[in-house]
């Protein structure tokens, strides 16, 4: 990454407060660019920011890896008058706490269709839009037959089983207040998201994206390229992708996610694989790709199984890395190397000059005979994390982690510089005194949170993805402890 000695916060715009249910794109994301600046923290790292199923809600499951998800657009941006009054009512009625995103999906889906009938393709801003993107018109026009149908793309009548120009044709003519609505939300997604981002990189605040490595098989991805996916006769997946059992997860973990028919990604030089990160880096200025090990080995399922039936199967990585790396800018990525350790990643990260990522929570030791380091002697080349969207709290890792990892987090403790009261933000301060030339913690262990701040579990489908802030004039007093953290630790950039 080509990036200065710097800080960052993780938080995924749903979490930001708002009155409509929801974080969005409006006001206090602006406000939340402020209170980066003021503590002098130069990066945002949100989560991937595309359409989520309706089941978990999870934005590492999205529809599309290249649109946007409508439900972060902001209301308040768009001239209300387009809206039903109730349904907003509706909304402000909504919890602050946390997101109930069937209400708020289901308000939102009102207040959308409203505006269907008043949009005209013909208006040069939605037809320009539509016109420069072709990667985006076949996107929305999945979208569109998903939203139609109700149900998985191959069980779709066959005149929509591929996409074509006619395909495209007979979709904005049978269902074209469907699709109009569509453009209409992902215009205003990306008028939005790209004033947000203008406004922080003039703040000197950068923003780390997140891709995830695979997609859903009920995708625009799969739809349009069924060849680059490992399917069936039937189109219907014969496995899946999930994760090896470990400390963390020993029944593993199933993602049902599409896995990749690797050998046709190389006989077409991995280009779905340059367009979609190219298209990704239009929107962020750093890029984190989720489960980096993927390229290197990956666990594949057989569909409906236990992830214990599971069997590795290896990547493409000795010429995916050699073919993309000409035409995607390595220097804006961030690879997620945790988990499984293999020398070929290390070996790919170091000659790509790819920064890997180390997560405190997981690096303190269990036991007196280990390989593990003290952060203190962590390469400046990785990312330091106090924990991901993955992990307990801090707060929640010092009330269920053993004696033994205590005791050896209260050794390292000695040798701090920049002490504190609180042991969580000895923690953070641990991770920022590392030599690691980026530093990043989460919102909820700047506000020492529990078990009730935890974003996600992984290897669960339901209660994730909830939390918020309810005010950012709850960050005030640990922003400012922040901003003097980053001077003591010389990670201030300007």
């Amino acid at each position: 990454m080509d990036i200065k000695k710097s800080s960052g916060l993780i938080l995924h715009p749903s979490s930001l407060p708002g009155e409509y249910g929801i974080g969005d794109l409006g006001l206090n994301s602006f406000n939340f660019v402020d209170l980066l600046k003021s503590s002098k923290t130069n990066i945002w790292q949100v989560l991937p920011l595309g359409i989520t199923d309706e089941v978990e809600y999870s934005p590492y499951s999205s529809k599309s890896s290249i649109l946007g998800n409508p439900y972060l657009i902001s209301i308040n941006d768009i001239e209300n008058n387009m809206f039903d009054k109730d349904n907003l009512n509706n909304l402000k009625e909504l919890s602050a706490y946390e997101v109930e995103f069937k209400k708020v999906y289901s308000y939102k889906q009102s207040l959308f269709q409203s505006v269907s009938k008043r949009i005209d393709l013909n208006d040069s801003i939605y037809s320009d839009f539509l016109n420069k993107n072709e990667l985006i018109k076949k996107h929305l026009t999945f979208v569109t037959l998903s939203e139609v149908h109700g149900n998985n793309w191959v069980e779709w009548d066959k005149d929509y089983l591929n996409y074509s120009e006619d395909t495209f044709q007979k979709v904005i003519e049978k269902f074209k207040d469907t699709f109009a609505k569509n453009v209409f939300l992902q215009y205003e997604f990306n008028s939005q998201w790209k004033k947000l981002k203008n406004y922080a990189n003039l703040n000197n605040v950068s923003i780390l994206g997140d891709i995830p490595i695979y997609v859903n098989h009920n995708s625009a991805d799969v739809w349009l390229n069924k060849d680059l996916f490992d399917l069936d006769e039937n189109n219907q997946m014969g496995y899946v992708s999930g994760a090896v059992p470990d400390d963390f997860t020993v029944e593993g973990q199933i993602w049902n996610t599409a896995l990749y028919d690797w050998d046709n990604h190389k006989e077409t030089d991995y280009s779905y694989w340059i367009e979609k990160l190219n298209e990704n880096l239009k929107n962020f200025d750093y890029l984190r790709i989720d489960h980096f090990i993927g390229f290197f080995k990956f666990w594949a399922i057989p569909f409906g199984k236990p992830a214990l039936d599971g069997h590795w199967r290896d990547g493409p990585w000795e010429t995916f890395f050699e073919k993309i790396s000409n035409n995607v800018n390595f220097n804006k990525l961030l690879a997620e190397d945790l988990g499984v350790v293999l020398d070929t990643t290390a070996q790919i990260l170091e000659k790509y000059g790819i920064p890997g990522m180390k997560v405190l929570q997981q690096r303190i030791p269990d036991k007196k005979d280990h390989d593990e380091i003290n952060p203190k002697n962590w390469s400046e080349s990785v990312v330091a994390y106090t924990g991901t969207h993955d992990s307990p709290t801090i707060r929640q890792w010092f009330d269920e982690t053993s004696s033994e990892q205590i005791n050896f987090f209260n050794e390292y403790k000695k040798e701090l510089n920049n002490k504190f009261e609180s042991d969580v933000w000895n923690f953070i301060s641990m991770t920022w005194e590392s030599p690691c030339k980026v530093a990043i913690t989460t919102i909820q262990d700047l506000l020492e949170l529990g078990a009730e701040g935890r974003f996600n579990l992984p290897g669960t489908q339901k209660g994730n993805w909830k939390w918020r802030i309810e005010d950012l004039d709850q960050l005030s007093e640990p922003l400012e402890k922040l901003k003097l953290l980053n001077q003591a630790c010389e990670r201030v950039t300007t």
